[in-house]
């Protein structure tokens, strides 16, 4: 049984706090209420919701069971879908984990935890290719021929702007930090960290460093992150705490992967600010990072809304184990 466009409305506003069959009523009103009972024994049936009483029953969120459960993409890019807000109920019960069932969320998707070292050849090709590949996903132009011309031999493509120079070397930088660096990713990951990561990525790109002090808005998405600079600083704390607790290399990666994106903690840059911890923790972990090179830009958009908005990580795990088979 798949998820419905009636049971996606429902398990939205379920998401945004929405606990009982009555309020759900209230803030949806295009659904009749009967619709809304079908739709929350679906979600039932699914496994994404459990009920609790008989007469006046109240619901929660199984977050486990959603977050692999797949998203049609027709969900996705329905227009009128309702707004997410950032879910504080999911960051808590992440945190409350113990660590072997943190573990277990991605005991489907593990990858060899064999410790290896990635060899200068190895390397290398990572830098050229995640370079361009995640530059790319962000509009960038340079070919990957131009990119490994300008990394390898220091030949800037006569036709692209400073700018995108300017990014492709930022992800060399930011790579060779954290080659120099493995300490910084072998055990418990500070903020100070992930923030220096963020300066070499967005280094005169003109975006701001340290936590952002305004709105920020995502394209395509009904996804409102945080807006409180302070709240935001302690959720932050909070992810990289579950993911610093995690040994499984995959899981840590997926949840880097992820979460650094969903918190909007900085004023740009923060998808490749994830992209470059996730291959720390890989690299310093297994001796293999990834470059998305095969990944579509509009399938990496979509496998984000599905967790920003609906918060299942099914999609990108799927990319994230397929990289690194």
């Amino acid at each position: 049984m798949k998820l419905n466009k009636s049971a996606s409305y429902v398990l939205l506003h379920m998401l945004n706090g929405s606990t009982t069959a009555p309020i759900l009523g209230k803030q949806l009103p295009i659904i009749d209420v009967r619709s809304i009972q079908r739709a929350l024994v679906r979600l039932a049936e699914l496994g994404l919701i459990s009920r609790d009483g008989r007469t006046s029953p109240s619901y929660s969120i199984n977050y486990k069971a959603l977050l692999s459960a797949p998203i049609d993409d027709k969900l996705l890019e329905d227009e009128n879908r309702p707004t997410s807000l950032f879910r504080h109920d999911f960051l808590a019960w992440l945190a409350k984990l113990p660590k072997t069932e943190l573990a277990e969320l991605f005991s489907d998707r593990e990858v060899s935890s064999k410790k290896e070292t990635i060899t200068a050849r190895e390397l290398e090709h990572l830098t050229v290719e995640l370079s361009w590949k995640s530059s790319a996903l962000e509009g960038n132009t340079y070919t990957l021929l131009d990119t490994q011309l300008l990394l390898l031999e220091g030949v800037k493509a006569k036709n692209k702007t400073e700018f995108e120079t300017q990014m492709i070397l930022n992800h060399k930088n930011a790579i060779a930090f954290i080659m120099e660096n493995p300490e910084l990713f072998t055990a418990t990951v500070e903020f100070k960290t992930l923030e220096e990561l963020h300066k070499l990525i967005g280094y005169n790109l003109g975006i701001d460093t340290g936590i952002r002090k305004r709105l920020v808005k995502i394209t395509a998405s009904n996804y409102e992150p945080l807006s409180d600079p302070h709240k935001i600083r302690e959720s932050m704390d909070t992810v990289l705490e579950v993911i610093s607790h995690v040994k499984n290399p995959f899981a840590r990666a997926i949840l880097a992967l992820a979460l650094i994106p969903y918190l909007q903690a900085f004023e740009d840059g923060n998808k490749r600010t994830g992209r470059m911890l996730a291959n720390a923790l890989l690299i310093h972990s297994i001796g293999q990072g990834f470059s998305m090179r095969n990944v579509q830009v509009k399938q990496l958009a979509l496998a984000y809304l599905s967790f920003y908005e609906f918060g299942s990580i099914h999609a990108l795990a799927n990319i994230l184990h397929n990289e690194l088979r």
